[in-house]
């Protein structure tokens, strides 16, 4: 992966602190190890976690004790929940274009990485915020249509898994039902009336989408049954200014009556990483809506989920505390955000201010994606590219939600609710990795498409730098470091690219541990 403390994303005169300046020397001394490669790609995530507001820290603090690892997925997830339940006090304007505070996000991450389990943890909170929430029975009133009609939608909040993606039960559709009256003797008895009743789809109110197994939302493998599900993803995820989120659809059993889903929900989806996804990214508009975070996890940091894991086994601990704790801090950033919101007329343009520098820091985090892009190929280049637009108002919203969830630890009022370059730079904190995760993937995902199988896994390369060009003991063991060392000299491979290479045919060796190196030797040849 590139290098996350690249020098293009360093700001002139900024003080950075001794702990990334700590991960800038790791990043840029060698390595010997492919281990120690991969931890500093987990240690700078929780590096650039520092810049976060408290709440956020302490938020991933506790969700990677049972998701090991998922700094960045964990500090997104609290974004996702802080955006839906503000988005009805908080309308950002960008010109003549108005943008909400919703945060969609789509993991894509190694299965068995955490996925699921970081879910267990978020989940819950979600589903306790929004019952305080609903308990409140104060969250402003039904909207309206631009004709002043009522919009027919539930106020609530909650969250459903995705399972079933049929239109009847995604957007709804109506009914007959026999109309009945109350008679004289106050007995009820049905009128012979018929009449067509709305039944609203599972997509329709406010909360979360959670989709645990996106795979088969019909983006990744369409089926004509699932075709439509796209449109919907695409319509819900357009801005809640403007009646352009609304769902509608003619129902042909209905004499083509029209069915309109009011969805007003924050997309939360997670998958495993589809063999087709540079092609979905090329091809579809879907996932270029959504804060897309990718990670094929590496075999050793999968190694450490998995002893994570173990040494909790037996173990108990408290479950509903840490849930309590944060529902309760997203339910204040919720109450304080509303009084705001009432504090200015009721007018979700005049919640937030900004300071002058928001727009001069959004502006230079914008010239440091361009100038990521420029040294890998074309068509990488074309294809993030696609993203980068959509990334910035990510990055917009992400940076008003920074200052409402900073706005408990300032004391003074009038500076609450101040959008300033510093929420910038703590947005880019998460969006930069996300933007850079994306782009090295698509550099390996579409330069291992045009390789044959020989070079992908340059296991010639590795059997020939084994066999005649390395120093064995008398068992036949060889420095791996060394060996990795003499294998990418050879390939003209960088050493995180050989590292990679090596892990394509890493189960052909056994590797031993002698003090703090790894020897590796042949498994199965005979090289007597």
């Amino acid at each position: 992966p590139k290098n996350i403390s690249n020098p293009k994303f360093r700001r002139e005169g900024e003080n950075m602190n001794d702990n990334t300046v700590q991960g800038d020397q790791r990043l840029n001394d060698d390595i010997e190890d492919e281990e120690a490669y991969d931890d500093m790609l987990v240690q700078n995530a929780g590096i650039f976690s520092e810049a976060l507001p408290a709440i956020v820290r302490d938020f991933q603090k506790s969700a990677v004790e049972v998701s090991h690892y998922n700094d960045i997925p964990a500090g997104i997830s609290f974004f996702n929940i802080l955006g839906q339940i503000v988005k009805d006090f908080v309308i950002i304007p960008n010109g003549r274009n108005h943008e909400d505070s919703r945060i969609h996000f789509c993991w894509v991450q190694t299965s068995g990485t955490g996925k699921s389990t970081l879910w267990n943890f978020v989940g819950p909170v979600a589903k306790r915020t929004f019952e305080k929430i609903n308990a409140t029975n104060q969250h402003p009133p039904l909207l309206t249509t631009q004709d002043g009609l009522p919009i027919p939608m539930v106020r609530s909040f909650n969250t459903f898994g995705v399972t079933d993606y049929t239109d009847s039960v995604l957007i709804g559709g109506f009914e007959k039902v026999l109309q009945t009256e109350r008679g004289d003797d106050g007995n009820e008895r049905q009128t012979g009336i018929w009449e067509m009743e709305r039944r609203p789809g599972i997509l329709e109110g406010s909360g979360l989408a959670h989709w645990d197994e996106f795979e088969y939302s019909g983006i990744f493998n369409q089926s004509s049954h699932k075709e439509q599900a796209i449109v919907y993803l695409n319509t819900l995820m357009n801005s809640l200014s403007g009646e352009s989120w609304i769902i509608s659809k003619a129902l042909a059993s209905f004499g083509g009556e029209i069915m309109e889903c009011f969805c007003e929900r924050s997309v939360l989806a997670m998958t495993y990483p589809p063999s087709n996804l540079n092609e979905i990214i090329a091809e579809k508009g879907v996932l270029q809506r959504m804060l897309l975070y990718v990670w094929e996890v590496p075999e050793f940091i999968q190694h450490k989920m998995r002893l994570e894991q173990i040494e909790k086994a037996g173990t108990v601990e408290e479950v509903n505390q840490p849930i309590e704790r944060y529902s309760e801090g997203l339910f204040k950033l919720y109450k304080l955000t509303q009084e705001r919101f009432n504090e200015v007329g009721g007018d979700p343009l005049k919640t937030m201010k900004y300071t002058q520098d928001f727009n001069a820091v959004l502006k230079l985090e914008y010239n440091n994606m361009k100038n990521y892009l420029n040294n890998t190929r074309a068509d990488v280049a074309k294809l993030a590219g696609n993203f980068t637009t959509r990334l910035m108002k990510i990055m917009m919203k992400m940076s008003v939600l920074c200052s409402i969830a900073s706005a408990p630890s300032i004391n003074n009022e009038d500076d609450r609710f101040l959008v300033t370059g510093t929420n910038v730079r703590q947005a880019a904190t998460i969006v930069r990795q996300c933007y850079m995760t994306l782009v090295d993937w698509l550099e390996r995902s579409l330069r291992v498409k045009r390789q044959s199988l020989a070079e992908q896994t340059l296991e010639p390369v590795f059997m020939e730098i084994y066999k005649n060009e390395s120093e064995k003991s008398e068992d036949g063991l060889v420095n791996k470091a060394q060996f990795l060392k003499k294998a990418g000299a050879k390939a003209k491979k960088s050493q995180s690219q050989i590292y990679r290479h090596y892990e394509r045919i890493r189960h052909k060796f056994e590797e031993e541990k002698h003090g703090r190196s790894t020897y590796i030797r042949r498994i199965g040849v005979d090289e007597e």
